[in-house]
């Protein structure tokens, strides 16, 4: 079963977008620094929804939603960089652009869903 986090859909989304800029930025055209930064956010996104969902209260739950929006919005920033650099291509952009967006909405929502509440959602 795993660990509860691992039943988010915001958290299996956005681990599977961080899989795939990985497996973009190693193919060897990127320079260091961009694959660096470039992963960097990428996975930090699934990283800080994990870790907020260990957190003791909704609240601070929810900043670690907003962090890993943080990062989530970064990464949006370099992938636009990259494809302007030719080094993503235009389907490939829309595609990650696309996820990105709806990301961005869950991760919205979640953050909100949570600040309203009193409690942690349930955990498993």
């Amino acid at each position: 079963m795993g660990l509860p986090y691992r039943q988010l859909e915001v958290w299996r989304r956005s681990e599977t977008v961080a899989l795939r800029v990985h497996e973009l930025a190693s193919r060897g055209t990127w320079q260091r620094y961009l694959q660096d930064q470039v992963c960097r956010c990428a996975f930090s996104v699934p990283a800080n929804i994990a870790e907020g969902n260990g957190r003791s209260t909704p609240l601070d739950y929810a900043v670690f939603v907003d962090r890993a929006r943080g990062s989530l919005l970064e990464l949006d920033s370099w992938l636009h960089s990259c494809h302007a650099m030719g080094l993503l291509s235009d389907e490939t952009y829309a595609e990650l652009a696309s996820e990105l967006e709806a990301l961005s909405a869950m991760l919205l929502s979640l953050a909100r869903a949570l600040r309203r509440s009193k409690t942690l959602p349930s955990r498993g």
